[in-house]
C-alpha cells in the first residue's frame, strides 16, 4: 500500500470511529432529553384577582394558541362544549383556528349534541369554513352520560388534556389543570380515541366493535418521555367510559382505585365535585369513597379541596362524614367573585387531580361521580415523576393555604351557591 493509499485508510478508518462515537453517545448518554422532541407541560388557568395568580405555571390559553398556531398538518379537538363572548380570550382560540384551517390543516372538532342542543352554540362560528368540520357526539344515546372530556391533539403528536373546557371562563375566571405532552405514542392513542368517536358522532359502532387491537399506551405499556424541566416522565392514559373505549385502553375508574389503594404517605385531592349518590336511592357508589377511608385507616395522610358547587343535595352529607374519618381533612374553596361584577358559571374550582405519595399524579377531566366514568367520555393522564408531583403540590398548598378555602364543619347546615 502506497503512502497516498494508506494515508486515505487512515481517514475513513477514523471517520467510521467518530461515526460510531457519535451513535453511542446518542444512544446511551444519561442526558437523552438533548436529542428528544419530546415536551410535558403542566398547564394552569388562574382566576383573575386571586392569590392563585402568584403560579409561574403556563396559562391555558398561551399553551392553546402555540399549539394551533405551529400546528402544520391536523388540529383534533374533542371537547364538551363552545362558550364565547365577543372580546374574550376564547376568540383569540377561534381565530387561530380559522387562521389554521387557512392555511391547510384540517380541523375536526367533536362536541357533546345533547348540551349543544341546550345552551351556548357558540362553535357555529366555526361553521362553514373550508377544511373545518365539526361533529356532534349523541353520548345520551350512546352511553347515558355526556361526551365530558376536553383535550385535542395538533398533528397527532401534541396532546393536551385536562378539566379546562373551551370556555373563554376557563381561560381567566375558573381554576383549572391540564397537561401537554408531545409524544408520538401519546399523540397515536388520543388520535385513536378521537377517530373511534368521530365514527360514534354518525352511530357508528364498527369503529369499537370491529377495531383490531393496536398497540396503545396504558398501564401495562406506558411510555417515558423525556423534558427539559421534569426529566424522564413515565405516564399513560386513562378513559371512560370501559364500555366505548377500544380494546388495550385503560379504564379511568379502575387505574383511580388502584392508585388509592397503593398509597402508603399521602394523598393532595383537588376535585370540582364528589357524590357517592346515584341516579337509584337504593344504590350508593362508594369505590372511591371506601378507597379514600380504607386509606386513612393504614395511616395515608388525605387531605382533599372540594369546589362550593360540590355543596349539593346529600352530597354534602357524604363529604362530611369522610372528613370526620381519622387522617381525612377536607376543605371547601369559595373563590370570590369579580370585582367587575358576576358572571355565571364561573369562579370556581373545577380541577380535577391528585398526586399520591412523592411521584404518581393523576390530571383529568372526571369528576368524583358514577356517571362520569360509567356513562360519559372523560380522558386522564397518569405520571410518575418527582418533579411533578411536587409541581402540582405547590398548586394544590396555594390553594390550601388561601383565604379562600376553609375547613369542613359537620355541625354547619351548607347553603347550595349561585351558580347563573
Amino acid at each position: 500500500m502506497n503512502n497516498k493509499n494508506y494515508f486515505s485508510f487512515l481517514i475513513t478508518k477514523f471517520r467510521f470511529k467518530i461515526f460510531v462515537l457519535i451513535i453511542f453517545l446518542i444512544l446511551f448518554s444519561g442526558n437523552t432529553q438533548i436529542f428528544s422532541q419530546d415536551e410535558i407541560e403542566i398547564v394552569e388557568s388562574i382566576p383573575l384577582e386571586t392569590p392563585l395568580e402568584k403560579s409561574d405555571l403556563p396559562r391555558t390559553l398561551n399553551v392553546w394558541l402555540k399549539m394551533i398556531n405551529e400546528a402544520k398538518e391536523s388540529v383534533d379537538i374533542e371537547t364538551f362544549y363552545f362558550a364565547n363572548e365577543k372580546g374574550k380570550p376564547l376568540e383569540q382560540i377561534i381565530a387561530a383556528l380559522k387562521d389554521a384551517a387557512g392555511r391547510g390543516v384540517i380541523v375536526r372538532i367533536i362536541v357533546d349534541s345533547g348540551f349543544y342542543s341546550k345552551n351556548d352554540k357558540s362553535v357555529d362560528e366555526l361553521e362553514g369554513i373550508k377544511n373545518i368540520t365539526i361533529k356532534k357526539i349523541p353520548f345520551s344515546n350512546l352511553a347515558g352520560g355526556v361526551m365530558h372530556a376536553k383535550y385535542f391533539i395538533a398533528d397527532k403528536i401534541n396532546v393536551f388534556t385536562g378539566s379546562q373546557n373551551f370556555d373563554w371562563r376557563a381561560l381567566i375566571h375558573i381554576h383549572e389543570i391540564g397537561i401537554r405532552v408531545k409524544n408520538k405514542d401519546m399523540g397515536r392513542t388520543f388520535s385513536e380515541l378521537f377517530e373511534t368517536d368521530w365514527k360514534l358522532c354518525d352511530n357508528n359502532f364498527y369503529g369499537i366493535t370491529n377495531m383490531a387491537v393496536h398497540f396503545f399506551v396504558n398501564k401495562d405499556n406506558p411510555v417515558t418521555v423525556s423534558s427539559d424541566k421534569y426529566g424522564q416522565v413515565m405516564m399513560y392514559p386513562a378513559f371512560s367510559p370501559p364500555d366505548l373505549n377500544m380494546p388495550g385502553l385503560s379504564s379511568e375508574e379502575d387505574e383511580l382505585i388502584k392508585i388509592i389503594d397503593n398509597s402508603k404517605n399521602r394523598l393532595l385531592i383537588q376535585m370540582y365535585s364528589y357524590s357517592p349518590k346515584t341516579r337509584s336511592k337504593e344504590i350508593k357508589y362508594d369505590r372511591i369513597d371506601n378507597a379514600l377511608r380504607s386509606a386513612a385507616s393504614r395511616g395515608v395522610k388525605v387531605k382533599i379541596i372540594f369546589s362550593d358547587w360540590a355543596i349539593r343535595d346529600e352530597a354534602t352529607d357524604f363529604i362530611k362524614s369522610l372528613s370526620a374519618e381519622k387522617n381525612i381533612e377536607i376543605k371547601f374553596s369559595s373563590i370570590p367573585q369579580y370585582s367587575a361584577g358576576f358572571i355565571p358559571y364561573s369562579r370556581v374550582d373545577h380541577c380535577k387531580y391528585f398526586i399520591s405519595d412523592n411521584n404518581i399524579s393523576w390530571i383529568s377531566s372526571s369528576n368524583w361521580e358514577l356517571g362520569y366514568f360509567n356513562n360519559s367520555r372523560n380522558a386522564t393522564i397518569v405520571t410518575e415523576n418527582l418533579k411533578i408531583n411536587e409541581e402540582l403540590e405547590k398548586v394544590f398548598y396555594r390553594s390550601w393555604d388561601s383565604n379562600f378555602t376553609e375547613k369542613v364543619d359537620i355541625d354547619r347546615k351548607y347553603e347550595s351557591v349561585k351558580r347563573n
